[in-house]
């Protein structure tokens, strides 16, 4: 017997240290990019997330400068609580190699979150009187460490979709690690707008796909409703699994839990702030959508339209995608490779609708389109083209709006397309051959039915 084949004891001691040493190198990369800049969300989220650890409820709920959901904070504040000497100083900062070149950015001299005087680590910050205060702690002190923290999530979430998919050999979890530490998207989430929610986000999103697909939907359903009271794109990976589901009644135990962890986790915002929730919630705080070069930028839309098309649409896309490929395919969507390609175009549509394309927006549509890959069992030469090509030309950046804006429609289509062409063709070619479907080695055949209940 081969001690290395998955489940065995060896397999899951060699998969723990490559899972640590693969975290270390996240870190690492974080570090060498010197951190989470003080700039976009970091101030919003850090201050939501400390408010919440001290108990001030009204004070966390009337924040209306982040737009997205209290996730993120609820679930971070009892660390901070916990560990308040390490994660969490009330003070950001950044280091000094950063503040400089930060102090003489145009793009941020008229962020509103953003102020001329750039506090870095280590120095005096000046208090209201004139006088000089403590020195400032390190980034990660300030709850740098949390958000750098929320990678483990990911990975794991990741992990379980590839061992739903019964792709989990040695070779696909230690690429698929390696993926997730060097994924420029991956740790522009943290250094660039400080965005751990989105990384958080996934990771629980993926974590509920794979557990849809192994049919413990209760669960499933627990952690979409963290997923989406995390960052509401969640819903784009939600849809897929609920139409995939073979019966109302399971529909109904995935949907009716991540309903009610949504609304639990939301209703004290609500009560305390509900203007300010709802702001937050639907992308119109601080006066809706960041305009950048992209199709819905460039033909004119922008503000609080922007935010309502780029919050909507894709979900919208989604639910027709969701309906057409359950009627295409029926309860063949249970299986693995179909229902990632299916979540593929549906967070891929994101891009399309966007006002403004940021790096680390790249990063669901980058990791479900690897996981495709891997749980297909084929090589992602794909996958890794495009994360790579999808990287250099969002952080290129070309001078002209027009290209720019072609570009990213073109990169999201691109994305789209590949999981499209799953769905068309995957089914096609096994209804020529005759190959049933082995729904994660659990006894479903092509049609989802269970062969032992």
């Amino acid at each position: 017997m081969n001690l290395a084949t998955p489940g065995s004891t060896r397999h899951k001691i060699i998969v723990a240290v490559m899972f640590v040493a693969a975290a270390a190198c996240y870190a690492g990369i974080v570090t060498v990019r010197q951190g989470p800049a003080p700039v976009g969300d970091t101030g919003p989220l850090t201050s939501v997330a400390s408010a919440l650890s001290l108990g001030e409820l009204h004070a966390a709920a009337g924040n209306a400068t982040l737009p997205n959901p209290p996730g993120y904070a609820l679930l971070t504040s009892p660390f901070i609580v916990a560990f308040r000497s390490v994660v969490g100083a009330p003070a950001w900062c950044t280091t000094a190699g950063r503040a400089a070149p930060l102090r003489l950015d145009p793009a941020f001299l008229h962020d509103p979150n953003f102020t001329s005087d750039v506090n870095e680590c280590g120095a005096h910050r000046l208090q209201a009187d004139g006088t000089a205060g403590p020195p400032l702690p390190p980034w990660y002190r300030s709850q740098g460490i949390l958000g750098v923290a929320t990678w483990i999530v990911l990975a794991a979430g990741s992990l379980a979709l590839l061992r739903a998919g019964a792709a989990d050999t040695l070779a696909r979890q230690a690429g698929l690690l390696l993926f997730l530490a060097f994924l420029p998207s991956a740790s522009s989430a943290i250094v660039q707008l400080f965005h751990p929610q989105d990384i958080l986000s996934l990771g629980l999103a993926l974590a509920g796909l794979a557990q849809a697909i192994k049919r413990r939907w209760l669960f499933a359903g627990v952690l979409f409703g963290v997923a989406i009271l995390t960052k509401q794109f969640a819903v784009l990976i939600l849809l897929p699994a609920v139409v995939m589901a073979p019966d109302v009644r399971a529909r109904a135990r995935l949907v009716l839990p991540a309903v009610a962890v949504f609304g639990a986790g939301l209703l004290p915002f609500m009560l305390a702030a509900p203007r300010a929730t709802l702001n937050n919630l639907t992308g119109f705080s601080g006066g809706g959508a960041v305009a950048g070069s992209t199709i819905l930028t460039l033909s004119g839309v922008t503000g609080s339209v922007a935010s309502a098309v780029a919050r909507d649409a894709p979900v919208a896309f989604a639910v027709v995608v969701c309906l057409w490929a359950a009627r295409r395919l029926g309860r063949s969507l249970a299986e693995p490779e179909l229902l990632v390609a299916l979540t593929l175009v549906c967070v891929g549509s994101r891009l399309v609708f966007e006002s403004v394309i940021f790096p680390y927006y790249l990063l669901a549509t980058s990791v479900v389109f690897f996981m495709l890959d891997l749980v297909a069992r084929r090589s992602p030469y794909r996958s890794l083209t495009w994360c790579a090509v999808a990287a250099f030309f969002v952080a290129l950046r070309p001078a002209d709006h027009a290209v720019q804006a072609s570009g990213t429609l073109l990169l999201a289509v691109t994305a789209m397309v590949a999981g499209l062409t799953v769905l068309y063709i995957v089914p096609a070619s096994r209804r020529t051959t005759g190959v049933p479907g082995d729904i994660a080695g659990q006894g479903f055949d092509l049609h989802g039915d269970a062969a032992s209940s």
